[in-house]
């Protein structure tokens, strides 16, 4: 396959690999608490040039990956775990392996 396919296929060099997330937050933290720790947690995604894909409120999913056209990396995923690990108020932190952002979903 040319090059210029495999790109605009996002395959072989142009891979785009992403992991799925999931957490929760403590029920005992008021409103006012849990904006702060979504505030934060969004800025550790965003300080690690990182995207976030999805949402929650008590309980959160969604897909981490890289800047436009980026991938992920296994340091990435440990970043992130790493950090909602940190914070006692988050429970049940769990991040999937790296998989193909584009093809490495069943129907």
């Amino acid at each position: 396959m040319r090059k210029r396919l495999r790109k605009k296929r996002r395959l072989g060099e142009f891979r785009e690999d992403c992991f799925e997330l999931t957490f929760e937050m403590s029920p005992t933290l008021n409103d006012d608490e849990s904006d702060c720790l979504t505030d934060a947690f969004i800025d550790m995604i965003e300080s690690n040039g990182l995207q976030f894909g999805g949402g929650g409120n008590d309980r959160w999913s969604g897909i981490v990956q890289g800047p436009y056209r980026g991938s992920a990396t296994e340091s990435d995923r440990q970043t992130v775990l790493t950090w909602l690990n940190q914070h006692l108020d988050v429970l049940n932190s769990q991040a999937g392996p790296l998989r193909d952002a584009w093809y490495g979903w069943s129907s």
